[in-house]
């Protein structure tokens, strides 16, 4: 369980830090204001850094995290995450989609926060937290459910794949390899871009 400390001096994030540790914290709050409002110390640099390494989780997961969607109006993934940030992307995703019910699995447990914002946790795999709550839930009669967001992806990026402007090392930095989730279009993409340069080598 995190302990919030006050005065964070723009440190917000670094509770949520794999890495934190509230004796570093406390350190840094009993060290010189001035020093650390300008990161001075190693001790307020190191908690600075913690900060932003979190911030940079949550940005890259809202971006790469793909929901699928279930026939009852569920939006549902399995995260990954290296710091605790589930429940900022449980609530951007609630902001962003509140007509839907929104599950996401994380170590295990799946965190579900339903269309008036209230969140249960479920010590499920999201699978069966979703048949779970269709089991009370009516079925959406949506036409355009057969259009799944697998098949909209692999339309997107075969409409933009330019053979001859293949760039292996950009894609590397938007999309990082950690976050192509298995069966993806990203992975299917950076895979077959591999496949192609392990064929001709370095004349691509």
């Amino acid at each position: 369980m995190r302990v919030r400390v006050r005065r964070n001096f723009g440190f917000g994030l670094a509770e949520r830090h794999a890495d934190y540790n509230l004796m570093l914290h406390r350190k840094v709050l009993s060290q010189d204001r001035r020093l650390v409002e300008n990161y001075a110390t190693a001790e307020s640099m190191r908690l600075y850094n913690m900060h932003h390494a979190v911030m940079r989780c949550l940005q890259a997961n809202k971006g790469f995290i793909r929901l699928k969607t279930s026939t009852h109006g569920i939006l549902y993934a399995k995260v990954e995450t290296e710091h605790d940030v589930v429940d900022l992307l449980l609530r951007h995703f609630h902001r962003r989609y509140p007509t839907f019910h929104i599950a996401l699995e994380y170590r295990g447990r799946t965190y579900v926060a339903d269309r008036g914002g209230d969140v249960r946790v479920h010590n499920l795999c999201v699978e069966e937290a979703v048949k779970s709550l269709e089991a009370s839930m009516p079925e959406n009669k949506n036409p355009t459910d057969n259009i799944t967001p697998e098949k909209l992806w692999c339309e997107y990026y075969a409409s933009q794949l330019i053979s001859q402007r293949r760039n292996l090392k950009l894609m590397g930095r938007m999309m990082p390899v950690k976050y192509r989730v298995r069966g993806s279009a990203e992975a299917a993409a950076a895979e077959y871009s591999r496949k192609l340069t392990e064929y001709f080598g370095n004349n691509l």
